[in-house]
């Protein structure tokens, strides 16, 4: 089902379609795809596509992607591009309508610039800013450690401040 004349789906990250696939079969009724660990528009959003699709074969529908980091306003119109091309080449009514949600430490001035710059986000996810105070800020940070078989592993971004 991914063979596409258009050739909508790359090369992908191979552990975060395995991660995905794993989340939508824990969660097939609440499939929403965190998109951005790697590359959102190479790979996390082709990849959400591909099991999304799979979903829809079996009955269900994929909730949509969570955009945590980038330029939000421009990730979410391209992934919104990215749906309506995957609904048109395999036919699945509605893909396009696919959520996309956005968080990342979001607050009153960012939704005001992503509302003046045109977006595509149809939900927000408001936390630290909504449960810290400005004398007790939160600390915003990432912390990863991860191991496969006893042998130690690194996540490696594009992003090059990460």
């Amino acid at each position: 089902r991914l063979t596409s004349s258009k050739g909508v789906f790359g090369e992908t990250n191979q552990s975060e379609l395995a991660a995905f696939v794993s989340y939508a079969l824990a969660f097939p009724d609440n499939f929403l795809a965190l998109v951005d660990t790697y590359d959102v528009m190479k790979s996390g959003v082709p990849n959400f596509c591909a099991v999304a699709l799979a979903l829809s074969d079996m009955g269900y529908k994929a909730k949509g992607i969570r955009l945590d980091s980038g330029d939000l306003a421009y990730l979410s119109c391209e992934a919104r591009k990215f749906f309506h091309t995957v609904e048109k080449e395999f036919q699945v009514p509605g893909f396009g309508k696919t959520g996309i949600t956005a968080s990342n430490d979001l607050n009153e001035e960012t939704l005001d610039a992503l509302n003046k710059q045109g977006h595509e986000v149809d939900s927000f996810g408001i936390g630290t800013n909504l449960v810290t105070c400005f004398a007790q800020p939160a600390l915003g940070c990432v912390f990863k450690l991860v191991e496969i078989n006893n042998q130690p592993r690194i996540k490696l971004s594009e992003d090059i401040s990460k």
